[in-house]
């Protein structure tokens, strides 16, 4: 039986330090049958997207450099990969943004933002 799941059978690369995705996250995005590569470092990430390495997505660490930043910006644009950058848990200062954690309602808003019904919006 095929799944549900908008992100069932979809890679996505996970851009950050080792603690970045938790292992609940982790879980949370596998039951839902998503394939994971990651988290891989920043310098890893620009290493992999350069040598053409197929995701079908990426998240990515909001807090890389900024350069690095630009840089992946820019090289997941020009490819029309789905992106968005997130934080790891809940920020105590802003509500706002993306948060890779296993609270339902963090992963059905990844999910919605990188595979959702508008395939033309990139972060």
């Amino acid at each position: 039986m095929k799944s549900l799941s908008p992100v069932a059978g979809k890679t996505i690369l996970i851009i950050g330090e080792a603690g970045f995705l938790s292992n609940d996250a982790r879980d949370a995005l596998t039951a839902r049958q998503a394939l994971l590569a990651g988290p891989v470092v920043v310098s890893s990430a620009m290493e992999c997207l350069s040598e053409g390495l197929v995701f079908d997505a990426v998240i990515i660490d909001v807090t890389i450099s900024d350069e690095a930043m630009l840089w992946m910006n820019e090289w997941l644009e020009t490819r029309r990969i789905p992106f968005i950058f997130a934080h790891d848990q809940r920020p105590e200062t802003t509500s706002v943004g993306f948060v890779l954690s296993a609270h339902p309602s963090d992963i059905e808003a990844v999910i919605a933002a990188l595979f959702g019904p508008d395939p033309s919006y990139y972060h």
